[in-house]
């Protein structure tokens, strides 16, 4: 199934661990690494698995359409997205991040 990026989901949340984990994107031209400026979103997005209750913190980053992606991940259009294999937790990072 496809995901966003994310970190190892623990119930001691660092900011500082999370953002050092943050993915670094490619330039298009010569793919020197760029850093993206990533904010935290307002809220968080709550999710329920059988045997426990999630809350995410989401950040967002802009990124010039020539950005490459990150190693092993790809662009996905937003038109395309409601065809992706998206986990219903993905799909509510999405919609949050997209509000």
């Amino acid at each position: 199934m496809t995901e966003v990026p994310t970190t190892d989901w623990t119930h001691d949340f660092d900011e500082a661990t999370a953002l050092s984990h943050a993915p670094r994107l490619l330039r298009a031209k010569g793919f020197a690494r760029a850093k993206p400026e990533w904010r935290r979103l307002p809220g968080v997005v709550t999710h329920v698995f059988t045997h426990f209750p999630l809350e995410l913190v989401v950040y967002a980053a802009g990124a010039p359409a020539s950005t490459g992606a990150p190693a092993g991940a790809r662009w996905v259009a937003l038109a395309e997205l409601p065809g992706e294999a998206l986990p219903n937790l993905m799909r509510k990072v999405l919609a949050h991040a997209l509000e």
